[in-house]
């Protein structure tokens, strides 16, 4: 499933490239600042400026690939710390059973020491 999604996203990236080239001698204008037709009503002046199409789409391809990079490591580092906490947990758990199992060990070779002093006892 993620090689499939990987080859869908190179794909599109590459879709996106494609249409930017083909698009490339198209002039847009892109208005930055103030609303069209109303910036003598509110004394606000208008921002635009002219650019060609395959840039506009590159920068915007950029953009949304830095916005889905750091949607995405959000999630990313959630999981991570989650994955710690669990590791750590584990641990301790692990440290507690060996601990436990020590102490079983020590009472086994007290009761075999017991057992032979017992013997040896009877045995006289």
């Amino acid at each position: 499933m993620k090689k499939f999604l990987n080859i869908i996203s190179y794909l599109a990236i590459l879709f996106v490239v494609y249409i930017a080239i083909l698009n490339a001698q198209q002039i847009i204008n892109i208005q930055l600042w103030g609303i069209k037709g109303t910036a003598s009503l509110l004394d606000l002046k208008e921002l635009s400026i002219s650019t060609n199409l395959a840039v506009y789409t590159f920068f915007v391809l950029i953009i949304g690939f830095f916005c889905g990079l750091s949607w995405l490591g959000q999630f990313y580092l959630t999981q991570k710390d989650k994955l710690n906490a669990y590791k750590r947990e584990l641990e301790k758990s692990s440290i507690s059973n060996s601990s436990n199992s020590s102490k079983v060990e020590v009472l086994e070779a007290k009761i075999a020491t017991l057992e032979k002093a017992l013997k040896d006892a009877l045995n006289k």
